[in-house]
């Protein structure tokens, strides 16, 4: 259940976000590290997961 609050709290947050140019991420890069506020509170970062193989982040773009 928390990864799910995590990726939809992330989708929410990330959904306008664009990286500059320069800065873009590429197949195979390592993912940089964040923290989103999770839904029954506190705080999850993509650190929580280290070891965890794979992690999976879904970002879905809703309509209304």
């Amino acid at each position: 259940m928390r990864g799910i609050g995590m990726a939809l709290v992330a989708a929410v947050v990330l959904a306008g976000c664009r990286p500059a140019p320069d800065a873009a991420l590429r197949i195979g890069d390592e993912a940089p590290g964040f923290s989103l506020p999770s839904v029954g509170g506190g705080e999850v970062a993509l650190a929580d997961y280290a070891g965890v193989q794979p992690v999976l982040l879904f970002f879905h773009m809703a309509v209304g």
